[in-house]
């Protein structure tokens, strides 16, 4: 058997680490929790994380990575594909996004709720996200910049709320039934 590289085991850590942080919040994870999640020894997390705000810098990072991914994947496209590809995103696991939220808004919500020093690494990483929707979106929403970023973060919260995926699917299909050109309806 080949050993894994180092970064590798890392990136595995702080993927449980985010897993742990969005299903039992922030406040209720102990590297003891991401040690389990990933399947390794809380000794041996050590060697690759050294605190608790190392971890949540690197979860976070790892986060801004992720919105980065889809923002490039999703660049090509011309504005009104760019809201269809990123309402299909929105849409691939609902009943994940009614359990634990946006999975960037959640963590920013939480460290700044906590008072914690990453909680402005958290909302540059939605401020960024807030900041794409807006561009792609203002001209398919009568020039309302945010309206399209604040509806999909309500559909967020109110399922996560009453944990209903149904909710959720229907809040983001009746936006996208919303942006769809007058001439298709």
């Amino acid at each position: 058997m080949t050993a894994r590289p180092t970064q590798g085991k890392r990136e595995e850590i702080i993927r449980a680490a985010l897993r742990e942080y969005r299903r039992n919040a922030i406040s209720g994870t102990t590297l003891k929790d991401v040690a389990r999640a990933a399947e390794m020894p809380l000794g041996n997390l050590y060697y690759y994380v050294k605190t608790r705000e190392e971890l949540i810098l690197a979860v976070l990072d790892e986060c801004a990575h992720d919105l980065q991914a889809l923002l490039d994947r999703l660049s090509p496209l011309d504005d009104r594909a760019w809201l269809a590809a990123y309402l299909d995103w929105l849409l691939e696991d609902p009943a994940e996004a009614s359990q634990l939220g946006c999975p960037f808004g959640a963590l920013a919500t939480e460290l700044r709720a906590l008072g914690d020093p990453a909680a402005d690494r958290a909302a540059e990483i939605v401020e960024h996200y807030r900041q794409a929707v807006a561009q792609r979106t203002q001209a398919l929403t009568g020039g309302d910049p945010d309206r399209v970023f604040l509806v999909v973060q309500g559909a967020y919260t109110v399922a996560k709320v009453l944990n209903d995926p149904v909710l959720y699917q229907r809040s983001i299909g009746q936006l996208r039934a919303l942006l769809q050109p007058t001439s298709s309806r």
